[in-house]
């Protein structure tokens, strides 16, 4: 028996297959188109994206794999785990989905792009999560730190992450201004690992369990309107303004909140510089905080986390 996840987020089109034993059958994804000096894409512009991607994944899945073998469905529906939480680009998901579900007479559950990212980041690390943990997403539309209970239904928490600015669109803006195709992080990271030293110190902003990355945009931008700026180096202490963000918001939050692991999931938690400036903390390691990376194409946008989901609630294990 198999299991489909559908992942339909502002970037990328997932969809991914498992098995009864949690093996990854399948795992399938197309990022969306965004034209060269844009810094994203409209809603209706990525709905229409999904359902032509969509079209072009399920038809190579299904030509591998027999549809009547699927048991059950799960599908993004929403950003995140509250009544009010919306997003259209999700509907291109919840539609197809619901085709798939009307079809086959078969179940589809219902997950958050969140709890899909957490779930398929506990499934990269082979972690049973029985206990409260804290997961931080961080990404182009998210940067929270959340705490994270239960397995079957999972109750999020935000205690703490990004006051204004994202992480992602910290790191995107500055890209975009350095004439970076969006989304910048992938060549920004590529081109950070190229230099060892910065050379620049931006100045990081911190409110008890929150950082704001307005103030550090806005340092950068004044250097980039400048004109007298190395790209390496920029990106390089963008990272690293992050990296020192993420650290002091996690400090402050362990002060007042009972955890120990930390799941790093989203595409920015993802970056080279980051994670290992995280992974050497000693900072970290003196408050008994264990940073946990997601493995990499488990960290970034797909839809395992929904086939987990899918498999979990339909044999209810």
């Amino acid at each position: 028996m198999y299991y489909l996840g559908i992942d339909t987020s502002c970037y990328t089109t997932s969809i991914a297959l498992i098995d009864n034993e949690e093996n990854l059958i399948a795992d399938k994804r197309i990022m969306l188109k965004v034209k060269q000096g844009a810094k994203g894409l409209r809603q209706s512009e990525a709905f229409y994206q999904h359902i032509r991607n969509l079209d072009i994944l399920l038809e190579d899945l299904f030509y591998v794999v027999s549809p009547n073998k699927i048991k059950a469905i799960g599908v993004s529906s929403k950003p995140r785990n509250y009544l009010d939480s919306y997003m259209p680009v999700f509907n291109s998901g919840l539609h197809i989905g619901n085709v798939i579900r009307l079809s086959l007479g078969i179940p589809a559950y219902l997950l958050s792009h969140q709890e899909n990212h957490i779930l398929a980041g506990l499934w990269s690390k082979k972690i049973n999560q029985n206990s409260p943990m804290a997961a931080y997403h961080i990404s182009g539309g998210t940067t929270e730190l959340l705490l994270v209970e239960g397995n079957m239904n999972t109750n999020i928490e935000v205690i703490g992450g990004s006051s204004d600015l994202k992480a992602g669109q910290f790191i995107d803006r500055v890209g975009v201004a350095m004439g970076l195709k969006f989304p910048c992080g992938k060549e920004m990271d590529r081109l950070s690992q190229s230099v060892n030293d910065a050379g620049i110190v931006i100045p990081i902003s911190i409110k008890e369990s929150y950082a704001s990355f307005s103030g550090p945009e806005t340092f950068v931008q004044r250097i980039v309107k400048a004109g007298q700026y190395d790209k390496a180096k920029l990106s390089k202490a963008v990272f690293i303004c992050i990296a020192k963000s993420i650290e002091e918001t996690l400090i402050n939050s362990r002060k007042k909140f009972e955890w120990t692991n930390i799941l790093f999931i989203g595409g920015v938690s993802s970056n080279t510089i980051i994670k290992n400036y995280l992974l050497g903390s000693d900072k970290l390691s003196k408050y008994s905080i264990n940073p946990i990376f997601a493995e990499g194409q488990y960290a970034i946008d797909n839809a395992v986390g929904g086939a987990i989901y899918a498999k979990k609630h339909f044999r209810g294990c």
